[in-house]
């Protein structure tokens, strides 16, 4: 024994010396090295799955990493207080490892959560677990701070950690540390008598969502308590009561913004609103069948209070119309090169977030594909190009790697009565997304955009794309994709409308579902211009918001009006 530690203390002493003279030959200052013992059977706990775990020491510490397969210990180099948290946390690995050896067994599969998502995943005594153990049949619990796998199906087993990685990627997304995530509510009794009181109503099968962790939960509408009728025109001749409350949020959300643009200087924003339904979780069927409320006590109902349930929305954005209704109210309609847009949405084995948007050019586009113009500068976020292989497809096909963007003020406005609702969002952007936090490995990125080189145009069917027969990378899940023809509408005052035919299918572990739907984003061209370039003041932009409404309530008018006629014909 006293021999074979004395070899390897030579042996370190020789790599430690040569390691040095290396750095002098180079004339590189020379870093301190140590190593920390650690037994073989114990490295691959600490270096975890894919190398999570050693990444996360390495990132937590500042400091350099290294072992080779056959090595007792780990190199760790860099300043001594990177080499002093490096061990330590190596240390502190081993430790809970070794405790966990002595208590038993693991409980099952490790599931890999990073630290700052656990209580998302877990919830409140773990009952996120339990309900992500009955959604899907494989039994997931916690044990010392970790989720684990316990039992089930290899399907359900897959269920099980695709769903836990769609709450990790949502959380990314939203930026669990954000300060400015601001969503609030409001509603508008646009069409509604005073003194109306409002009620909840289960939500039809065709306005019902695919929402996470609500598959059995009831969803709702707010409704108004009578039938007042329909009137053939519906806009309000005073402006709504929560218009100056908006305006503070969007106010308040773009200061915000504005101040951390002087550190970030490529963050950009997009902001505009549209149509859909909002769908209302929370309320249980007891509260719902008893209650009626007045516009203001149903509007404290999506005030969290910390103390008590309360009510949230979820957007469900498409409305039923014919597209000629805006070629009759618009000033003009921009032609453009491409013709559909396609999106698919895919969630990577570590819980992130990737879109591949591609543009399918008409067919007798007379320029280079990579002179033309993407519509509305829809292209952002960008994470790489993908390069297509199939011939017909390079010609009329562009196709990019991006993140979702990640939303600053979203608020919902409710319509009682109405058939549909809007939202105003505030959303960030950059040309390039390494400049964001939520950035996926390297390695995902790049396997995922190998993947999507072999889609193909299927030219016979006009603008649609057939996914790679190639199987999907291991651990990769589509959970959504959209097909969206698009059409361009100015109006006089300086607003437009993106007006998109879209078909869609969305999966949620358990469910799927698809659905037809034209959806309406509102702009006003000033923020456009003023946002993109962020040459712009907060003031300036929410002063305008009041303008920009009376521009929704009017596209809101001629749009149900549609609607309804369609409806009675």
């Amino acid at each position: 024994m006293a021999s074979g530690g004395t070899d390897r203390r030579r042996s370190n002493g020789r790599r430690e010396r040569s390691a040095y003279t290396r750095l002098k030959k180079q004339n590189v200052e020379p870093v301190e090295i140590e190593y920390v013992a650690v037994p073989r059977n114990l490295k691959g706990h600490v270096i975890g799955k894919g190398g999570c775990v050693i990444k996360e020491i390495i990132k937590s510490s500042g400091a350099s990493i290294s072992s080779g397969k056959d090595d007792e210990w780990f190199t760790v180099s860099g300043k001594e207080e990177q080499r002093t948290c490096a061990k330590r946390l190596i240390l502190g690995k081993v430790q809970e490892i070794q405790r966990r050896m002595q208590e038993g067994a693991p409980p099952g599969e490790l599931v890999d959560v990073p630290s700052k998502y656990k209580g998302l995943v877990m919830g409140t005594g773990g009952d996120n677990l339990r309900k992500i153990s009955t959604q899907t049949g494989a039994k997931v619990t916690r044990k010392d701070g970790e989720v684990y796998v316990v039992s089930g199906t290899e399907e359900q087993r897959q269920q099980a950690k695709m769903h836990i990685n769609i709450i990790i990627a949502a959380a990314r997304l939203r930026g669990v540390e954000s300060e400015f995530n601001k969503v609030c509510c409001y509603i508008d009794g646009w069409n509604l008598p005073e003194d109306c009181f409002l009620k909840l109503e289960q939500a039809v099968k065709e306005d019902r969502m695919v929402l996470p962790g609500t598959y059995h939960c009831v969803q709702y509408r707010l409704k108004p308590v009578e039938d007042y009728g329909r009137q053939d025109s519906c806009c309000s001749t005073h402006d709504p009561s929560y218009l100056p409350k908006l305006i503070d949020d969007a106010l308040e959300s773009l200061r915000k913004i504005k101040d951390e643009m002087k550190t970030n200087e490529f963050l950009k924003l997009d902001m505009w609103c549209h149509f859909g339904t909002a769908i209302i979780r929370g309320p249980d069927e007891e509260e719902a069948a008893e209650r009626e409320w007045t516009i203001d006590e149903a509007t404290k109902r999506f005030q969290s209070s910390g103390e008590e349930d309360y009510w949230r929305t979820a957007f469900n954005q498409g409305v039923n119309l014919d597209e000629k209704i805006l070629e009759g109210n618009a000033c003009k309609k921009t032609p453009e090169d491409f013709i559909a847009r396609h999106d698919l949405t895919f969630l990577t084995p570590d819980g992130h977030e990737i879109r591949c948007k591609v543009w399918v050019a008409r067919k007798n586009v007379e320029k280079q594909l990579e002179d033309a113009e993407v519509p509305f500068g829809d292209v952002k976020n960008i994470l790489e190009e993908i390069h297509f292989e199939d011939e017909s497809t390079k010609k009329r096909c562009r196709g990019w790697l991006v993140l979702p963007s990640r939303r600053y003020l979203q608020a919902d406005i409710l319509f009682p009565g109405c058939e549909f609702d809007c939202r105003l969002t505030i959303r960030g952007r950059t040309d390039s997304a390494f400049n964001t936090d939520y950035v996926p490995k390297e390695d995902a990125r790049h396997a995922l955009s190998r993947y999507l080189s072999e889609l193909t145009l299927m030219d016979e069917h006009g603008f649609e794309i057939c996914l790679p027969q190639m199987d999907i990378p291991n651990g990769f899940h589509l959970i959504h994709k959209r097909c969206s023809r698009r059409s361009l509408y100015e109006f006089n005052d300086g607003f437009a409308v993106i007006l998109s035919k879209e078909s869609s299918w969305r999966s949620d572990v358990t469910t799927e579902e698809s659905r037809e739907s034209t959806d309406l984003h509102l702009h006003c061209k000033e923020w456009d211009k003023l946002l993109r370039t962020g040459d712009w003041e907060p003031d300036i932009i929410a002063g305008k918001i009041p303008e920009f409404f009376k521009f929704v309530k009017s596209v809101q008018d001629f749009v149900l009006l549609e609607i309804r006629r369609t409806s009675e014909k």
